[in-house]
């Protein structure tokens, strides 16, 4: 892979055929999304892409299936395998960790509940500290929130000893705390700031599935978007001073994920499959493509078992409504909005699909080696 970027290899419109499932603003250019490049990694299992270093040699997967880090070069070959959930001297001494990071071109952070572990490129450990920020979430492996630069990392936390500051009858009270904080690699916090006052879950409050934000660090300022409110909020960094927010003016498809009482069983993960949430986005040549999951009709969430989650009628519900819509704005300006048949994820700077390029379907063969294919907005 030869990185931003190799030649040119296909042009592929961003707007969907139909005009019922596109909304293009009158007289607005709308760009094309450029596939750019690829990379191949001999695995028989996709891997997560976790990171990448400032230098972009070297990129960092994970197999949740084996339990093991991955680190390639640019190409995509494999430098180093490694398992350190596994006893032994260079573990990280859990069976999960929240996320893994670059802090630098050749140290890599594995960030468990109970420590932060430092690690080369050989996944030797070379320091350990003790946890002093937990990240609030309830995803493990890939926490969206967490991100690093010049030595620094962006965490949406809290510290164990100041959970009555926020934690009242069993209810988060998301706006009376520092959540936002930037720290060293060790733990120690530098800067902290409270979230924006307009997030639904501080302007209808009760309990969510998600509350973190997607992280994006940009020269000297931080974007974040928290999944369930639709503006992207920018800040400074390392200060997390907030400087300003862009509304992302969804569609009718947009649909309010509304909040539930605390410990009420499952009734959160009902609400979120109802609802509609941010999945990611990044910015491409000075333009912001983001997505969000439509929600499942009421009639449909209403008719499943309230007492079990996941089973097979829930995952059909969920894989049949919970589809993505695209956005692509630019100057604070939605060019346009949509469905597209493909996957988008990103990484950073990074815009990607895997093992299927748009309209094809990524699980049409089995294969041997799995294949990452990077854009561009053009």
């Amino acid at each position: 892979m030869k990185f931003f970027f190799s030649t040119l290899i296909a042009v592929l419109v961003l707007y969907s055929c139909s005009q019922k499932k596109s909304e293009e603003i009158s007289g607005s250019y709308v760009p094309e999304l450029v596939l750019v490049d690829s990379m191949r990694i001999d695995r028989m299992v996709v891997p997560t892409l976790l990171d990448y270093s400032d230098d972009a040699q070297k990129f960092l997967f994970f197999d949740f299936k084996s339990n093991e880090f991955i680190l390639t070069d640019n190409s995509g070959n494999i430098l180093k395998v490694a398992n350190r959930a596994q006893d032994g001297p260079d573990s990280y001494k859990s069976g999960y960790f929240e996320a893994s990071r670059f802090i630098s071109n050749d140290k890599i952070l594995v960030k468990t509940f109970s420590g932060n572990f430092i690690y080369n490129l050989e996944f030797e450990l070379i320091e350990q500290h003790p946890t002093q920020i937990h990240i609030l979430s309830r995803l493990m492996g890939d926490t969206p929130s967490l991100i690093s630069k010049d030595g620094m990392v962006f965490m949406f936390g809290f510290r164990e000893s100041e959970q009555d500051q926020f934690l009242k009858n069993g209810l988060m009270e998301m706006d009376t705390y520092d959540f936002l904080k930037v720290g060293t690699a060790d733990g120690n916090q530098l800067h902290s700031s409270k979230v924006p006052k307009s997030l639904n879950y501080i302007q209808d409050k009760g309990e969510y599935l998600s509350y973190e934000p997607n992280a994006y660090l940009k020269n000297d300022q931080i974007f974040l978007q928290f999944r369930l409110t639709p503006k992207l909020y920018q800040y400074s960094f390392p200060e997390l001073n907030l400087l300003d927010s862009i509304d992302l003016n969804p569609g009718e498809n947009f649909k309010i994920t509304k909040p539930t009482i605390p410990n009420q069983n499952f009734d959160v993960f009902f609400e979120d499959l109802r609802g509609s949430r941010y999945q990611n986005f990044t910015f491409s040549n000075d333009y912001l493509i983001t997505w969000y999951l439509k929600g499942a009709p009421d009639e449909e969430v209403d008719a499943l078992d309230r007492r079990v989650v996941g089973d097979e009628r829930f995952m059909s519900v969920q894989e049949k409504y919970k589809t993505p819509v695209y956005q692509v704005l630019k100057d604070d300006k939605k060019l346009w909005e949509g469905e597209w048949p493909i996957k988008l994820q990103a990484k950073k700077e990074l815009l990607y699909s895997v093992n299927a390029k748009p309209g094809e379907d990524p699980n049409a063969e089995e294969r041997d080696f799995q294949t990452f294919y990077f854009y561009e907005l053009k």
